[in-house]
Protein backbone atom coordinates (compact mmCIF):
# COMPACT_ATOMS: atom_id res chain seq x y z
CA UNK A 1 0.00 0.00 0.00
CA UNK A 2 1.13 3.52 -0.75
CA UNK A 3 0.34 6.01 2.02
CA UNK A 4 0.20 9.58 0.74
CA UNK A 5 0.48 12.73 2.81
CA UNK A 6 -1.05 16.01 1.75
CA UNK A 7 2.11 18.07 2.29
CA UNK A 8 3.76 16.05 -0.51
CA UNK A 9 0.78 16.11 -2.89
CA UNK A 10 2.45 18.30 -5.52
CA UNK A 11 5.15 15.65 -6.04
CA UNK A 12 2.89 12.61 -6.49
CA UNK A 13 1.91 13.10 -10.15
CA UNK A 14 5.55 12.87 -11.28
CA UNK A 15 7.11 11.26 -8.18
CA UNK A 16 9.81 13.91 -8.46
CA UNK A 17 10.62 13.56 -4.75
CA UNK A 18 11.08 10.53 -2.55
CA UNK A 19 7.71 10.13 -0.79
CA UNK A 20 7.71 9.83 2.98
CA UNK A 21 6.13 6.39 2.71
CA UNK A 22 9.03 5.18 0.53
CA UNK A 23 11.46 6.60 3.08
CA UNK A 24 9.63 4.51 5.70
CA UNK A 25 10.15 1.42 3.57
CA UNK A 26 13.83 2.24 3.08
CA UNK A 27 14.29 2.78 6.82
CA UNK A 28 12.57 -0.49 7.70
CA UNK A 29 14.55 -2.44 5.08
CA UNK A 30 17.87 -0.79 5.98
CA UNK A 31 18.47 0.72 2.54
CA UNK A 32 19.69 4.10 1.38
CA UNK A 33 19.17 5.92 -1.91
CA UNK A 34 19.66 9.52 -2.90
CA UNK A 35 17.25 11.78 -4.73
CA UNK A 36 19.58 11.47 -7.74
CA UNK A 37 19.21 7.67 -7.59
CA UNK A 38 15.42 7.99 -7.22
CA UNK A 39 15.15 10.27 -10.24
CA UNK A 40 17.32 7.92 -12.33
CA UNK A 41 14.63 5.26 -12.04
CA UNK A 42 11.78 5.40 -14.52
CA UNK A 43 8.40 6.68 -13.35
CA UNK A 44 6.97 3.16 -13.50
CA UNK A 45 9.86 1.81 -11.41
CA UNK A 46 9.38 4.57 -8.82
CA UNK A 47 5.68 3.79 -8.77
CA UNK A 48 6.38 0.10 -8.10
CA UNK A 49 8.60 1.09 -5.15
CA UNK A 50 5.77 3.23 -3.79
CA UNK A 51 3.36 0.31 -3.87
CA UNK A 52 5.57 -2.58 -2.75
CA UNK A 53 4.82 -3.60 0.85
CA UNK A 54 7.53 -4.08 3.50
CA UNK A 55 5.51 -5.36 6.44
CA UNK A 56 7.00 -8.88 6.57
CA UNK A 57 10.58 -10.10 6.27
CA UNK A 58 9.77 -11.64 2.87
CA UNK A 59 8.28 -8.35 1.61
CA UNK A 60 11.37 -6.45 2.77
CA UNK A 61 13.55 -9.00 0.96
CA UNK A 62 11.60 -8.51 -2.29
CA UNK A 63 11.78 -4.71 -1.89
CA UNK A 64 15.55 -4.97 -1.33
CA UNK A 65 16.09 -7.26 -4.33
CA UNK A 66 14.11 -4.93 -6.60
CA UNK A 67 16.01 -1.85 -5.38
CA UNK A 68 19.29 -3.69 -5.81
CA UNK A 69 18.28 -4.53 -9.38
CA UNK A 70 17.51 -0.85 -10.06
CA UNK A 71 20.75 0.29 -8.45
CA UNK A 72 22.81 -2.08 -10.57
CA UNK A 73 20.86 -1.10 -13.69
CA UNK A 74 21.22 2.67 -13.24
CA UNK A 75 24.31 3.09 -11.06
CA UNK A 76 26.27 -0.04 -11.92
CA UNK A 77 26.64 -0.91 -8.24
CA UNK A 78 24.69 -2.71 -5.52
CA UNK A 79 22.18 -0.90 -3.35
CA UNK A 80 23.63 0.81 -0.28
CA UNK A 81 22.80 -1.13 2.86
CA UNK A 82 22.45 0.61 6.22
CA UNK A 83 21.18 -0.49 9.59
CA UNK A 84 17.43 -1.04 9.51
CA UNK A 85 15.54 1.40 11.69
CA UNK A 86 13.74 -0.22 14.59
CA UNK A 87 10.01 0.51 14.39
CA UNK A 88 9.99 0.62 18.20
CA UNK A 89 11.07 4.26 17.78
CA UNK A 90 7.49 5.10 16.80
CA UNK A 91 5.73 2.30 18.68
CA UNK A 92 2.22 3.03 19.93
CA UNK A 93 3.18 2.46 23.58
CA UNK A 94 4.39 6.02 24.18
CA UNK A 95 4.96 9.29 22.37
CA UNK A 96 8.65 9.36 21.38
CA UNK A 97 10.76 12.17 22.82
CA UNK A 98 11.37 13.90 19.44
CA UNK A 99 7.61 14.05 18.77
CA UNK A 100 6.83 15.23 22.31
CA UNK A 101 9.52 17.93 22.12
CA UNK A 102 8.59 19.14 18.63
CA UNK A 103 4.86 19.23 19.42
CA UNK A 104 5.50 21.10 22.68
CA UNK A 105 7.78 23.58 20.91
CA UNK A 106 4.96 24.50 18.52
CA UNK A 107 2.36 24.48 21.36
CA UNK A 108 0.48 21.54 19.82
CA UNK A 109 1.23 18.71 22.24
CA UNK A 110 0.55 15.18 21.00
CA UNK A 111 -1.30 13.24 23.68
CA UNK A 112 -0.62 9.57 24.40
CA UNK A 113 -4.21 8.76 23.38
CA UNK A 114 -3.75 10.50 20.03
CA UNK A 115 -0.47 8.70 19.46
CA UNK A 116 -2.00 5.28 20.19
CA UNK A 117 -4.91 6.04 17.86
CA UNK A 118 -2.75 6.58 14.80
CA UNK A 119 -1.61 3.79 12.50
CA UNK A 120 2.01 2.70 12.25
CA UNK A 121 2.71 4.64 9.03
CA UNK A 122 1.14 7.76 10.53
CA UNK A 123 3.25 7.53 13.68
CA UNK A 124 6.33 7.00 11.49
CA UNK A 125 5.47 10.13 9.48
CA UNK A 126 5.20 12.24 12.62
CA UNK A 127 8.36 10.73 14.11
CA UNK A 128 10.35 11.16 10.89
CA UNK A 129 9.25 14.77 10.39
CA UNK A 130 9.98 15.52 14.07
CA UNK A 131 13.58 14.37 13.56
CA UNK A 132 14.03 15.88 10.09
CA UNK A 133 16.68 18.53 9.62
CA UNK A 134 15.88 18.99 5.91
CA UNK A 135 12.12 19.62 6.22
CA UNK A 136 11.35 20.91 9.73
CA UNK A 137 8.14 22.55 8.48
CA UNK A 138 6.68 19.17 7.45
CA UNK A 139 5.95 18.22 11.07
CA UNK A 140 3.13 20.75 11.42
CA UNK A 141 1.60 19.70 8.10
CA UNK A 142 1.60 16.02 9.04
CA UNK A 143 0.24 16.78 12.51
CA UNK A 144 -2.59 18.89 11.05
CA UNK A 145 -3.46 16.12 8.62
CA UNK A 146 -3.48 13.43 11.32
CA UNK A 147 -5.73 15.53 13.54
CA UNK A 148 -8.39 15.91 10.86
CA UNK A 149 -11.57 13.94 11.51
CA UNK A 150 -11.28 10.47 10.01
CA UNK A 151 -7.51 10.69 9.45
CA UNK A 152 -6.71 7.71 11.69
CA UNK A 153 -8.68 5.50 9.31
CA UNK A 154 -6.43 6.18 6.29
Amino acid sequence: MFHRFRYEAEFYPTLSRLPLDVRRKLDLAGLKISLKDWLAYGFEERSVLCHLPVESAEERRVFTVYLDFLSRKYRGMPIEITEAMDSARWDAAQVPAPVAQKSAACSRIVSPAEWRGWKEHQRYALYKTATSKKQPEAFAGVLDELREPGAAKT
